[in-house]
This record gives C-alpha cells, sequence and structure tokens, in this order.
C-alpha cells in the first residue's frame, strides 16, 4: 500500500532521502503544471518546478500540517514561478519561428489557445492547466487548489465553456486560413 503524503513529510525531515523522492515523483506534474500557468513556457516551468522542490527540501521541517503538502508545495511553486516571469525577457522559441515560416495556422491557434486561457481567472486557469497539461485527475487538483473534487469539476466545466465560446471565431477564422492554403486544421 503506498504511503500517505504525510507519512513521507515526516519520514523524510527524519533524513530518509526516499521519501522525500517519492514526494517529488508524486507532485511533479502538478509543479510543472502551476508554473506553467504563470511562465507559458515548458521548460521555464521545470525550471521552477525544480527550485520549488529544492525549497521544499530545505523548509521541509517548518511544514507545520505535513498532510498539506501538495497545497504547500503549490504556494512555493507559485511563488517561484512569479519571481521567475518578473526575469523572463520575451522571447519566441525557436520551434515558434520555424512553424511560423511554415505554417499560418499552428501559431495563430496557439496564440487564440493563449488567450482564452488568459482570459480565465487564475484559478480556473490553474484547474485548466494541471487537468490538461499535467493531466492531474480531480482529487489531485482539489488538493493543491484546496477545493473539492466536484468544486473543480464545475469549475473546469465553466472553464471549457468559456473557452469554447472565446476559442468559436477563431476557429471559423482558422477554416478560413486553412482553406485559402488548401489545409484543414
Amino acid at each position: 500500500m503506498p504511503k500517505s503524503d504525510e507519512e513521507l513529510v515526516n519520514a523524510a525531515c527524519r533524513g530518509d532521502l526516499a521519501s522525500f523522492g517519492l514526494l517529488y515523483e508524486r507532485h511533479y506534474r502538478m509543479a510543472v503544471g502551476i508554473a506553467r500557468c504563470q511562465l507559458w513556457d515548458l521548460h521555464l516551468a521545470e525550471d521552477a518546478a525544480q527550485e520549488a522542490f529544492a525549497t521544499a527540501c530545505q523548509m521541509l521541517s517548518t511544514l507545520q500540517n505535513a498532510a498539506r503538502f501538495p497545497e504547500w508545495l503549490g504556494t512555493i511553486c507559485r511563488r517561484t514561478a512569479t519571481r521567475l516571469a518578473k526575469g523572463q525577457s520575451k522571447y519566441v522559441p525557436l520551434t515558434e519561428v520555424h512553424e511560423q515560416a511554415s505554417d499560418t495556422v499552428l501559431p495563430a491557434l496557439r496564440r487564440d489557445v493563449h488567450d482564452a486561457l488568459s482570459s480565465l481567472d487564475a484559478t480556473a486557469r490553474e484547474i485548466v492547466m494541471l487537468h490538461y497539461f499535467s493531466r492531474l485527475t480531480y482529487d489531485e487538483i482539489a488538493d493543491v487548489v484546496q477545493l473539492s473534487p466536484q468544486a473543480v469539476h464545475g469549475r473546469l466545466q465553466r472553464a471549457r465553456a468559456k473557452m469554447a465560446e472565446l476559442l468559436e471565431p477563431a476557429e471559423a477564422s482558422l477554416q478560413a486560413s486553412a482553406d485559402q492554403q488548401g489545409k484543414k486544421p
């Protein structure tokens, strides 16, 4: 039977590095998803998650309620991502430069999805990113954002509806662009 977060935190505080490794494996996707909500770049989000885990390892003994490790780690990760975002330069990754040169549809779609995600409130955006990009379950997301799984489900449904509404005009535009190029989106 897998150990609970509380058991792993307590063991890690006693010096069991393997227990902290299990916490890392269990919550890494969550940390990357949280960071990606602010940084919008997978590689920077991975850096933020790594840094958040390093901070968590150093500060683990200060965690007052070991059962709340996911929430605590999420807070550390949000703060780390915020700090990294302030120093983030505006650049276009090389893969996007190549895509822009060869295809006008995909970059436009990415921009439209990014804009739709940006229009969501912070909690809804985090829930969408954690569910679709980090592939967390409702229960796992609920632990991080301190909502019930039912509330996570409801917020995800509302966020999907809002994004669909915002992306509907973009879909028509993309279809027209693809038709002009002789492609289907």
